[in-house]
C-alpha cells in the first residue's frame, strides 16, 4: 500500500499519526519512519490492527516471501522452489 492509503485508512478509522505515536508512547516521526522507510514490527502491528489487515498485506515488500511472522513464530504460507546459485 502507498503510504497515503494507509493514512487515509487510519484517518477512516479516527486515528492520526499523533494519536497512534500517543497511544504506543513514543515520537510522532517514529510512526512517520515505520510507515514510509524503517521498519518496527510494533508499529506495523498497530496501525495494522486499526484497518483491519495483516502487516505483510500493507507492507508486502518488508516481509520475506511466502512467511507470515506472527509474534516469534514463523509460519510458511507456500513452498518456492530454491533456485541454486
Amino acid at each position: 500500500m502507498h503510504v497515503e492509503d494507509i493514512k487515509a485508512a487510519l484517518r477512516k478509522q479516527g486515528w492520526t499519526l499523533a494519536s497512534i505515536a500517543r497511544e504506543l508512547e513514543i515520537g510522532p516521526s517514529a510512526v512517520s519512519h515505520a510507515l514510509s522507510r524503517q521498519r518496527s514490527r510494533r508499529i506495523e502491528r498497530f496501525i495494522a490492527s486499526k484497518v483491519g489487515l495483516a502487516p505483510h498485506e500493507i507492507w508486502p515488500q518488508r516481509y520475506k516471501r511466502g512467511v507470515i511472522h506472527h509474534g516469534s513464530v514463523c509460519q510458511q504460507t507456500r513452498s518456492y522452489p530454491m533456485s541454486k546459485a
